[in-house]
């Protein structure tokens, strides 16, 4: 196998990198260097109001992905759930693979691989898309905010792993390494739209509570109309795609890294 690509991991909201070190440590086994930051929107450590958001997220995914790739590194960047707006918001394109063989650099980034992750048109946020797909009169039922500006899951048992016949122990293990995450972020538009000009990978999770298929539909039929060029995989799971689906999904992260359609 030829050698393969940095993988720079962006995790979802109310998570941090813990929560994925199963699946982090298995893309390491499969031969993968993996890099996976903590967003600092993610944490149980507050001001009032909270001041940490989506462009702090963005800054440290960025100052990632550029070190790595200012090494001469090839990048696979995989994201999950909220995660998908940090990663995508946090390419630029001097960071692309294409435009830096252009000018006779190497490495870059090469592809974006999805995880039921937010794939949004620049100028749209989080809360767009749950209010577009109808879901954000629910919002109350599912998600708890409060007075500093922060949120958490009101049962984060069900919005990540409901449905899924998973060892409760796994479910015990996962639950307090989850945090609170700002409510700004998901109100904050997208800027970057750099999903256009590279080969996307996206997981579709067909029993998910977290990012409902509902909206990665409505993200991903907008995606492909903007012109991207987006391969789709379906499972049948919860959020937690990463655990509960953790030996496919490294399994695709390799077929990402040797898609024909990565520039060279």
């Amino acid at each position: 196998m030829q050698n393969l690509p940095t993988v720079v991991f962006v995790h979802g909201a109310w998570h941090q990198p813990a929560n994925y070190k199963s699946f982090i440590d298995a893309l390491s086994s499969a031969g993968f260097p993996v890099y996976a930051p903590r967003l600092p929107s993610c944490t149980n450590t507050y001001t009032t109001p909270h001041s940490v958001s989506l462009a702090e997220d963005v800054a440290v995914v960025n100052s990632v992905i550029k070190e790595r790739v200012e090494e001469g590194e090839e990048v696979l960047l995989v994201m999950h759930s909220y995660g998908g707006l940090v990663g995508t918001d946090a390419l630029t394109n001097d960071l692309l693979r294409t435009t830096r063989a252009a000018a006779q650099q190497p490495g870059g980034v090469i592809h974006l691989l999805y995880q039921c992750a937010y794939i949004l048109e620049p100028g749209t946020a989080v809360i767009d898309i749950a209010k577009e797909t109808g879901f954000f009169a629910m919002w109350p039922q599912f998600v708890t905010d409060f007075p500093d500006g922060t949120c958490f899951p009101v049962d984060p048992s069900q919005m990540f792993f409901a449905g899924d016949e998973i060892s409760s122990e796994i479910v015990k293990e996962a639950l307090p390494l989850l945090v609170r995450s700002p409510l700004s972020a998901f109100n904050a538009p997208a800027k970057g739209d750099l999903w256009k000009k590279l080969p996307i990978t996206y997981v579709h999770t067909l029993a998910d509570y977290g990012v409902p298929h509902a909206y990665q539909t409505l993200m991903v039929d907008r995606a492909e109309k903007g012109g991207a060029d987006l391969e789709k995989h379906s499972y049948n799971t919860s959020h937690s795609v990463f655990i509960t689906k953790k030996e496919e999904m490294v399994q695709l992260a390799l077929q990402a890294a040797e898609d024909k359609r990565n520039p060279k």
